[in-house]
C-alpha cells in the first residue's frame, strides 16, 4: 500500500509541473528551451497570420515546414488546407490536374519545373518521368510494403529523382505532382528518404502515430472517433465521448470487448500491453525508417547513410528479443521460440486479427490459426537459409565485387554489419532475402486479399509470429558470434581502473535498488487528424493502459589510479537467476539499458546517471501537429531539428517484472576506448540529446562513437553461457573494471 501511495504522490507532482508547462507562455518555453540549446530561429515563419512560399522555400525551416506538411491528411488532395489552416497549395497552371480547384487568395502557389536546358516542364512530361521510374505497376490502391524489395527500389529512385533537381522548388512541386498517383504509403516513405537524404532540410520527423493513426488505433475506435465527432448525442455509445482541453476525450479498454485481438484463453494473449502497444510499434517503424536509406546515394547533396547500419539491424533486433523475453518472463510464459526451418512445414499458431482499420475495410488481413505455408515459400526461404550459413561457414561474403571477411580484429567486429547487410537485405548479394522473405511469407499465410501486419514495421510487432521470427534470425546471426570464440582478457580488461559500487534509487522514496513499474490506466496520445475531429474540435485524446517504468537514477562509484582516462560505460538489465535451455542465450535476455562514455580523474569518481538520460530511449516525441507548431514559431533547438526523434519509448524503459517483485542483476562494463575510436572525437554535448545506442549516427555526422561490436561483451556468448563468466580473468582472479548488483522490479498492475 506505501508503494502505491507514494507512487501516487509523485505521479501526482509529476503531472502538475507538466500541467504547468502545459500553460506557459510562448516566451517561458522559449526561455526554456534556451536552457537546452541555442533556439534555431531568429523569426517565426508565420508572419502577420500568414505563410510566404517563397519565404518558406528559402529558409532551412520552411522547407522543412513543406515537406513535413505533406504527411498531413495525407488521404485528401494536395491542395486541401494544412498546418492549421495556414497552408493551401496550388500547382501552377502548366502542373495542374484538371479538377484543382480556383486559386484562393491566401494560397502557397508553388512554381514550375525547369529541365536541364531551361526549358519548362508540363504536367504530361512530370508523369512520363513518374512512370519510367515505377512503370505504374504500384497503383495507390497497393499496399506498399517496406519489406518488399522492389517497393523499396521505387521509393529509393524516386527519392533521388527529387533530391537529384537543381532547386528544392523544382523538387517540391514534382513531389506534390508525383503525390496522386502514389499509394499513401509509397508516397509517405518518399518524403521521408527525401527528409533524410537533403543537408537543406532538418532530420527530425513527426511519429508515425499523428500520421497513420489507423495503424495504431483498433478500427473501431477510429469509427467512434468519427461518430463522436459528428454527433452531439453520445448516448448510445459504450464509452463516452467528454470534452478535453481544445477537443474530446476518448478512454478505450484495449484488450477486452471488440478490441481485443486474441481469444482469452490464448496465453500469447498475455502480452497485449507490450505487443499491441503505440509506442513500441511507432518505435519499431520510425527505427526502420532512419536505417532505410540506400548504401550509396548519388546526389550531389549528401548520403545520409547510417554507420554500421546491417549492425544496426542486428542489435536492435536482438534487443527488441530481448525486451520481449523479459515480458514474457514477466508474465508467466515460457522463452520465445524460433519459427525456423523445423517449423516452417507445419501448420502455424497462434491466428492474430489485428481488427485494424475502418468501418468494413480491414487495413490488414487476418491470419487463421493453423495456417500453413506454400511449397514454394519453403523452399525460397530454404534456398536463402543455406546461402547465408555457406557464407558464415565459409567466413567470407561476396558481395558484389567485394569480399568481407568476417572476423573481430583488434577490437573491432569486421564482418557483423555486411552480415547484417545480406541477412535484411540492405545490399543486393547473392545471399538472397532471408529476414524480409519471412516477413513477407507469414504476412501472407491466409492465402487470400491483402496482407497480415508483419507486412509492415509500423505494426509487424503487434503479431506473436514477430518475436518468433526474429528468435530465428537471431540464433543465425548467434552462429558467426559463436564462431568468434570467448573475448580474451585484452578485450575485457582495464588496467587501473577498478568499478567500487553500482546503486540505482528510484525517484519515489524506495528503497535503493527497488525498482517500479505500474500500468497507467490514463496513458494518452493526442490526435489532430481533421479527418477524425470533422465536427468535435481539433484534437482528440486517446487514453488507453501503457505499462510505465518509474525513473530512476544510477550512482556509480570508480576509483582510477590512471591521471586521466576516458571510457564507456555500458549497463545491461539480466533476470535473475533461472534455467536457461539450450536453445536461448544468455545474450538473448541482457537487455542493454545505457552506453555512455566518461572522463575519469585519478582517484575515486562519482557518476550519476539518469535512467531518461540514456542513449537508447527517445529524448523527445512531437505529433505532426506539435512540430507544424514549433516550426512556424521557431520554438524547436538545434540538436532537436537535427534528430529524428528515434528511439527506444522511455516510459517503458524496465520490463514489466511482477506484483511480488521480480530479482534481475544490473551488470555494468566500463571498457576502456579503442585507440582508433572514434570516441575521441565525438561531439558528445550533441550525441546527450540523441538515442545514438538505438539509432546510429549518420556517416557525414561522424559515425558511431563506439567502435567495439554493438551489445558488448554481451554480443557473444559468455564462457560457460553465464554472464558472470565475464567478470573472472583467465587466471581465476576477478576483473575490476566489472560490477553488478541485484534489483528488484515490482510492478503496480492498479496503482
Amino acid at each position: 500500500m506505501w508503494r502505491k501511495v507514494f507512487l501516487w504522490m509523485w505521479f501526482l507532482l509529476y503531472y502538475i509541473s507538466y500541467c504547468l508547462c502545459m500553460v506557459k507562455s510562448d516566451d517561458e518555453l522559449q526561455a526554456g528551451e534556451s536552457r537546452l540549446d541555442t533556439p534555431l530561429f531568429s523569426a517565426p515563419l508565420l508572419q502577420s497570420n500568414h505563410l510566404s512560399y517563397s519565404n518558406l522555400s528559402s529558409s532551412t525551416e520552411g522547407r522543412h515546414l513543406l515537406l513535413i506538411s505533406l504527411l498531413e491528411r495525407i488521404q485528401s488532395p494536395y491542395w486541401v488546407p494544412r498546418c492549421h489552416g495556414y497552408l493551401t497549395l496550388f500547382l501552377p497552371p502548366l502542373l495542374a490536374p484538371p479538377d484543382q480547384p480556383p486559386i484562393v487568395s491566401t494560397a502557397q502557389v508553388l512554381l514550375n519545373i525547369t529541365d536541364t536546358d531551361g526549358s519548362l516542364l508540363d504536367r504530361n512530361k512530370v508523369i512520363n518521368i513518374l512512370n519510367e521510374i515505377e512503370n505504374f505497376l504500384i497503383w495507390p490502391e497497393t499496399r506498399f510494403s517496406r519489406f518488399n524489395k522492389y517497393h523499396m527500389a521505387v521509393v529509393q529512385r524516386l527519392a533521388m529523382l527529387c533530391n537529384n533537381q537543381p532547386s528544392f522548388d523544382n523538387m517540391f512541386s514534382m513531389m506534390v505532382v508525383f503525390k496522386e498517383f502514389l499509394s499513401e504509403e509509397m508516397f509517405m516513405d518518399t518524403v521521408y528518404q527525401v527528409i533524410q537524404k537533403r543537408e537543406d532540410v532538418g532530420y527530425i520527423i513527426p511519429t508515425v502515430m499523428s500520421v497513420q493513426p489507423e495503424d495504431f488505433f483498433p478500427g473501431a475506435l477510429l469509427d467512434q472517433v468519427v461518430e463522436a465527432s459528428n454527433n452531439s448525442s453520445h448516448s448510445r455509445k459504450r464509452r463516452q465521448a467528454n470534452t478535453w482541453a481544445r477537443g474530446r476525450m476518448i478512454e478505450v479498454t484495449w484488450h477486452q470487448g471488440e478490441y481485443r485481438t486474441m481469444p482469452h484463453w490464448e496465453p500469447e494473449g498475455k502480452l497485449w500491453y507490450f505487443n499491441e502497444d503505440p509506442l513500441v510499434n511507432a518505435n519499431h517503424f520510425h527505427w526502420h525508417q532512419v536505417l532505410s536509406s540506400e548504401t550509396q546515394f548519388g546526389s550531389r547533396i549528401h548520403s545520409s547513410h547510417l554507420d554500421r547500419r546491417g549492425e544496426m539491424f542486428f542489435f536492435m533486433h536482438r534487443q527488441l528479443l530481448a525486451r520481449i523475453n523479459n515480458e514474457r518472463l514477466s508474465v508467466g510464459l515460457n522463452l520465445t521460440k524460433p519459427f525456423g526451418p523445423d517449423r516452417w512445414d507445419k501448420p502455424v499458431y497462434p491466428g492474430y486479427d489485428p481488427k485494424l482499420g475502418r468501418g468494413s475495410v480491414k487495413r490488414f488481413a487476418p491470419r487463421p490459426a493453423g495456417a500453413s505455408l506454400y511449397p514454394g515459400w519453403l523452399e525460397k526461404l530454404k534456398a536463402d537459409l543455406s546461402s547465408v550459413r555457406e557464407g558464415i561457414k565459409k567466413g567470407v561474403l561476396e558481395i558484389g565485387t567485394t569480399s568481407v571477411k568476417l572476423e573481430y580484429k583488434n577490437g573491432v567486429d569486421r564482418g557483423i554489419s555486411a552480415l547484417g547487410d545480406v541477412v535484411e537485405s540492405y545490399v543486393k548479394s547473392k545471399y538472397g532475402d532471408l529476414h524480409n522473405m519471412g516477413h513477407t511469407v507469414i504476412a501472407n499465410l491466409h492465402k487470400g486479399v491483402g496482407e497480415g501486419v508483419l507486412n509492415s514495421p509500423n505494426v509487424a510487432v503487434r503479431d506473436p509470429l514477430f518475436g518468433q521470427w526474429h528468435k530465428f534470425i537471431d540464433d543465425e546471426f548467434q552462429k558467426y558470434k559463436r564462431g568468434l570464440g570467448h573475448y580474451q582478457d585484452h578485450d575485457l580488461d582495464f588496467p587501473g581502473v577498478n568499478v567500487m559500487s553500482v546503486m540505482l534509487q528510484s525517484v519515489t522514496p524506495e528503497n535503493r535498488n527497488s525498482l517500479t513499474t505500474y500500468m497507467n490506466h490514463k496513458a494518452s496520445i493526442q490526435l489532430n487528424s481533421l479527418d477524425l475531429t470533422k465536427a468535435g474540435g481539433s484534437s482528440v485524446l486517446i487514453k488507453y493502459s501503457r505499462l510505465n517504468t518509474v525513473p530512476f537514477t544510477y550512482t556509480i562509484k570508480v576509483s582510477s589510479s590512471l591521471p586521466s582516462t576516458r571510457g564507456m560505460i555500458r549497463i545491461f538489465l539480466i533476470p535473475g537467476d533461472m534455467y536457461l535451455s539450450p536453445e536461448v542465450d544468455i545474450t538473448q535476455l541482457a537487455i542493454e539499458m545505457d552506453r555512455f562514455h566518461v572522463s575519469l580523474s585519478k582517484g575515486v569518481n562519482t557518476i550519476t546517471r539518469k535512467s531518461t538520460e540514456s542513449s537508447f530511449v527517445a529524448k523527445h516525441r512531437d505529433s505532426l501537429y506539435d512540430l507544424q507548431n514549433k516550426l512556424m514559431w521557431g520554438a524547436l533547438t538545434q540538436d532537436q531539428f537535427n534528430w529524428a526523434g528515434c528511439g527506444w519509448p522511455k516510459e517503458m524503459s524496465l520490463p514489466r517484472g511482477s506484483v511480488s517483485g521480480k530479482p534481475y542483476r544490473v551488470f555494468l562494463v566500463l571498457s576502456p576506448l579503442l585507440q582508433a575510436d572514434a570516441a575521441h572525437r565525438a561531439d558528445w554535448r550533441g550525441l546527450h540529446h540523441q538515442s545514438w545506442s538505438w539509432c546510429g549516427v549518420r556517416k557525414d555526422k561522424g559515425g558511431m562513437p563506439d567502435s567495439r561490436p554493438m551489445g558488448f561483451p554481451l554480443d557473444r556468448p559468455p564462457p560457460w553461457g553465464n554472464w558472470k563468466g565475464l567478470m573472472y580473468r583467465t587466471d581465476g582472479s576477478p576483473r575490476s573494471n566489472m560490477a553488478y548488483t541485484t534489483v528488484t522490479i515490482t510492478h503496480l498492475p492498479d496503482p
